[in-house]
Order: C-alpha cells, then sequence, then structure tokens
C-alpha cells in the first residue's frame, strides 16, 4: 500500500487505519450559558504503520513530518483523499539488523486531519 506525504511516495505500508471522527471546532456561549454556535466535522485520523525502512527512507520520513502541516493522499472507501494533516507523534521505530543491513521496523504514524 502506497500513501503520499507531501508528494512523496511511501509504499511499505503495512497498515493504514484512516478512521473518522466527529470534532467540534467551535462552541460559542451566550452570558446565560445557553449555547449559540456547535460547528461539528468529521476528520479522518491516520493511523500508518510502515514496514522495513532503510535509513535513507527513515530520514525522508522525518524530514517530511518535521513540518507542523503535511499534504498526505491515500486511498480511502471513499476513494482517492487529499487533505492536510499534521503529525501527532514523531517516528521513532526499532531498529533490526537484517543480514548485516540496518533496517528500521514498526514506524508508526498518527495524522490527524486539519
Amino acid at each position: 500500500m502506497t500513501i503520499y506525504i507531501n508528494g512523496v511516495a511511501f509504499d511499505k505500508v503495512t497498515v493504514l487505519s484512516a478512521d473518522r471522527e466527529t470534532r467540534r471546532t467551535e462552541i460559542n456561549y451566550n452570558t446565560q450559558g445557553d449555547m449559540l454556535i456547535d460547528l461539528v466535522n468529521r476528520k479522518y485520523r491516520l493511523k500508518v504503520v510502515f514496514g522495513l525502512l532503510t535509513g535513507e527512507e527513515l530520514a525522508s520520513l522525518r524530514s517530511l513530518t518535521a513540518e507542523i502541516f503535511v499534504t498526505v493522499r491515500f486511498t480511502a472507501p471513499e476513494g482517492e483523499v487529499e487533505a492536510q494533516f499534521h503529525v501527532v507523534n514523531e517516528p521513532a521505530p526499532a531498529v533490526t539488523k537484517v543480514n548485516g543491513v540496518t533496517l528500521y521496523s514498526g514506524t508508526e504514524l498518527i495524522f490527524l486531519q486539519k
């Protein structure tokens, strides 16, 4: 499975969970405590788990996710989705040695739609 972060393809995605969450974005009250406005939106929460990554792939992923907001394109049940997300966590994988080559496994990212 492939996702795109700021136009860069990452094809070693082993798990992609694209949940839709309901989030309140604005709530205002008058002086009597009555709710005046309550805007509710459905937004994506992505959980992305990558397979074995090389050092170069991990460095590229870390540099892209260093920004506050990134553009992510992925396939959801609704079709191809492209939206702005922010990264909740920084990729912190486990180091694995395979045939003397250092690879990174278990890299997981959580994205919340802007």
